[in-house]
């Protein structure tokens, strides 16, 4: 209390001398940490955006890499059809030419295809973890970048084909699993950089409540010494860029300013006896905001107490903490869901997994884990266009999601591949049930923009914990399933074992 009352003393000696400059400062003082603020939530939504196209074109290179070894693998299938040879070479090149320009983009920073094949500019990663994963996935692309260049520019080579298909064979898992560290460092990396980003509004929040305080004791200061100074002191608060209500002991508001009636909808005449409960509500250990018409939305709150005509009374600061929650939620949204179709991304699904292994072992329970990859997509895409083709890929999420039960998991890692876990399988029978569910599901036509379209599916299951008990290895045989799966040309379901019940 000493210390309190010292510096109210201070204060007050001060503010006899230099009142006015005192005031003219607060008012200085509050502006610019609004202009801090204000400059910090920019600087955040720039930075999202800028790791939001990383992150996605990351995963991108996931994709492209697989359908690198895919077209590799079918040119030598129909090495002997001239016309499909030449289709699928074409195909090859274009995927080539989008892996190699993100990937140099990444490196040197440049110019790459987005996900609409329009050219846009990417700034070289430049964190320690990033540049070492980049230059990493340099050296593995390097021998596949050498043999598929050769290719395009050839032709016809039986004997540099092989050569191809041996590299990428080597090489595609090493890059998968690099690409999928990139992606998990940018999040990371978003993540903090959000963190920095939210502390720093954090201090510049403080030192505006600081200042708010030394506005409050002068307020208190100059209101005993001449009733004119509330004129004043009403002006500064109607400066100030967060909501101020001052509540008597009753709870009845007596003063608000005009940002606080701006944002709850009421005029400041409204606001007057009042009760503070119009306006602020705590709701599950959180205090919110209330606007007129009951709209409730998140807020910070800072909350004074001070002598009102020698009463006592409260003050509260409120600010709208809205647009930081939202962007907060975003961030999570691009961080775990795929935007496309809204489903869980590589990352969410991995996570979802290791929590639904965890459970199935801790029940004596069997999961399934899917791998799917679509059949025709791609002459879907390429006959109607990639938008037809982004349409086709949302139908194909909302029929597995629709399909499958609650409490199983559908996730889209990227282009026409998805996977699935389902969880609480009693035998291999219901296990074939469902998968067979799926798989009808899928290759059901398609009516979009008045055009009735086909696909088809290849699955690939590996089951928890018959086929295997560790994450990767379920996902690896999975995978392996579902290429067996794609290889037959037709719509099928691949088990990855020979898992069965005693009665099967």
């Amino acid at each position: 209390m000493s210390m309190y009352s010292g510096i109210k003393n201070s204060l007050a000696s001060f503010s006899k001398k230099e009142g006015s400059s005192l005031t003219v400062l607060a008012i200085v003082l509050f502006l610019l940490f609004d202009f801090i603020a204000l400059s910090l939530n920019v600087w955040l939504s720039y930075r999202i955006e800028q790791q939001a196209i990383n992150i996605n074109l990351s995963g991108r290179q996931r994709m492209l890499s697989q359908r690198m070894v895919k077209t590799l693998l079918l040119m030598d299938k129909n090495i002997q059809n001239e016309q499909v040879y030449l289709e699928y070479l074409e195909e090859l090149s274009s995927t080539f030419d989008r892996f190699e320009y993100t990937l140099d983009a990444f490196h040197r920073g440049g110019r790459t295809f987005s996900a609409e094949s329009d050219m846009i500019e990417v700034a070289p990663l430049t964190s320690e973890a990033t540049r070492e994963i980049i230059n990493q996935a340099l050296r593995e692309w390097a021998p596949l970048r050498q043999k598929v260049r050769q290719l395009i520019g050839r032709e016809f080579d039986m004997l540099l084909l092989q050569q191809a298909n041996d590299v990428a064979q080597r090489k595609n898992l090493a890059l998968l699993a690099l690409m999928n560290a990139l992606t998990v460092e940018l999040e990371h990396e978003t993540q903090e950089e959000a963190q920095r980003i939210r502390f720093f509004q954090g201090i510049a929040f403080l030192l505006a409540l600081v200042n708010f305080s030394v506005a409050i004791i002068l307020y208190r200061l100059r209101v005993r010494k001449a009733h004119h100074t509330l004129d004043l002191v009403d002006n500064i608060m109607n400066r100030i860029a967060t909501g101020i209500i001052v509540v008597d002991a009753s709870g009845s508001i007596v003063r608000a300013n005009k940002v606080m009636a701006e944002m709850s909808g009421f005029s400041q005449q409204e606001l007057l006896n009042k009760k503070k409960s119009v306006l602020l509500v705590d709701y599950e250990g959180k205090t919110y905001g209330l606007r007129k018409y009951g709209e409730r939305y998140h807020c910070k709150l800072e909350v004074s107490k001070v002598t009102l005509n020698n009463k006592p009374a409260t003050v509260y600061t409120v600010i709208d903490d809205s647009v930081s929650v939202a962007q907060q939620q975003e961030l999570a949204q691009l961080a775990y869901h795929d935007q496309l179709t809204d489903l869980p991304n590589r990352h969410l699904f991995k996570d979802r997994l290791d929590l639904e292994l965890k459970h199935a072992s801790r029940r004596g329970e069997k999961l399934a884990v899917l791998f799917i990859d679509l059949n025709g997509f791609k002459s879907v895409n390429d006959q109607y266009g990639h938008k037809f083709g982004d349409l086709l890929l949302g139908r194909v999420a909302v029929r597995m999601r629709d399909t499958v039960r609650e409490s199983d998991t559908v996730a889209r890692i990227g282009g026409d591949e998805f996977t699935l876990i389902l969880t609480d399988v009693a035998n291999y029978q219901q296990c074939k049930a469902l998968v067979e569910k799926i798989l009808a599901a899928i290759c059901k036509p398609y009516l979009i923009q008045d055009i009735v379209v086909d696909v088809g599916a290849s699955i690939g299951v590996a089951c928890f914990p018959d086929d295997a008990q560790e994450e990767a290895d379920l996902l690896s045989l999975a995978d392996k399933a579902m290429y067996q799966s794609k290889a037959s040309g037709e719509s099928r379901i691949t088990f990855a074992s020979a898992w069965r019940s005693p009665d099967d």
